[in-house]
């Protein structure tokens, strides 16, 4: 077991800047830290990371529904799910993202995190700190984006794992606002209280708000600063040990890499509800017979860490009428956010207000 090192009551991090552009081997060498970091193999660990022209789906979206497939397939723009949750980004050259990961007891002790969604402020200081060197007024925009005059410039997702969490970020330095314009299409509701009617203007380069030219290289560096000065780390270069690249190496194969699990995630239902919530849009596809439901599944760009919590509500409100369902939710261990979205989903249900 390896425990998270300090010098000078400062947490000595690794740091890692890889050379994997893959976008299915990245997932897989996430997940594959996030395993580890569990099983107290390794300690606190920075990853930043850039891969090749790519499309990331959320845990819980539907490609069809969230992604122009065909014109990712023409122009070469691979698709691959998350293994956490939120909305499909497009990535290019012009971005970078960072993944942080740590036992979560440890961090959130060192922290004064008392429940994850905390971490979107804090991770998210790091970002408006880092925007401050580039003369940058930069504001969070709950839950989880950072925005300036409005417009979006990085967005964030978290993971819970057991005992470790990866928390991860992608900034948008000087991004291909075309073409993430073409490549993913949100549905209605996701812009339905911003303002704005695409991805193309809801979003803004950090280049484009700087009177002088600036490059990804420059703005990860004043990330690492500011993440160690926020956070009080020390980061050390590092690199992927031979155990990190076989468990990866692994998940690839079995895993990132097979269109399965990117493009069969769920059996099709015959009914639908939508609404907006705080972190996003939340779906619940169902199928109801004698006023029971027979199948439940959630869909959207919504953002929940710990997907175990939502696998046993789900399985929970099998065989059940939607008033014992919404008994359930009350014990469920999910985010009070998710929680009051779905109970008024399951209302509409009860209500046969349901699509």
């Amino acid at each position: 077991m390896i425990n998270a090192p300090t010098m000078s009551n400062r947490t000595i991090w690794r740091l890692i800047e890889d050379d994997i552009r893959e976008p299915a081997m990245h997932f897989a060498m996430e997940e594959a830290l996030l395993r580890l970091t569990d099983e107290a193999y390794i300690g606190p660990t920075l990853r930043i990371r850039r891969v090749n022209p790519s499309v990331w789906i959320g845990y819980y979206q539907t490609p069809s529904e969230d992604v122009d497939v065909d014109y990712c397939i023409e122009h070469n723009l691979k698709i691959v799910r998350r293994l956490n949750s939120g909305g499909a980004v497009y990535q290019d050259k012009g971005t970078f993202c960072y993944s942080a990961f740590f036992q979560k007891n440890d961090f959130f002790s060192n922290h004064n995190i008392q429940q994850p969604e905390e971490l979107y402020q804090l991770f998210g200081a790091v970002i408006i700190d880092m925007c401050k060197e580039l003369n940058i007024e930069a504001t969070l925009s709950p839950v989880n984006d950072i925005i300036v005059n409005g417009r979006k410039i990085y967005g964030s997702a978290q993971l819970d794992w057991y005992s470790a969490f990866a928390h991860s970020g992608s900034i948008m330095v000087n991004v291909n606002r075309d073409t993430m314009q073409l490549a993913l299409r949100p549905s209605n509701l996701k812009f339905a209280d911003k303002g704005f009617k695409n991805v193309k203007d809801r979003v803004v380069n950090l280049a484009e708000l700087t009177p002088t030219p600036i490059d990804v290289k420059q703005v990860i560096n004043l990330f690492v600063k500011s993440f160690e000065q926020k956070l009080n780390a020390q980061l050390e270069p590092s690199a992927f040990t031979s155990q990190e690249w076989e468990l990866a190496k692994q998940l690839y194969e079995e895993k990132y890499s097979r269109p399965e699990w990117t493009f069969a995630r769920s059996k099709t239902a015959k009914s639908m509800v939508s609404a907006k919530i705080p972190s996003g849009v939340l779906t619940l596809k169902f199928e109801l017979q004698n006023n029971r439901f027979q199948a439940a599944a959630l869909h959207g760009d919504f953002l929940l860490a710990n997907h175990r919590e939502a696998e046993r509500f789900l399985s929970n409100c099998i065989n059940k009428t939607p008033g014992q369902v919404l008994e359930e939710l009350n014990n469920a261990n999910l985010p009070q956010g998710l929680k009051n979205g779905l109970a008024n989903l399951i209302k509409q249900i009860e209500s046969n207000g349901a699509c």
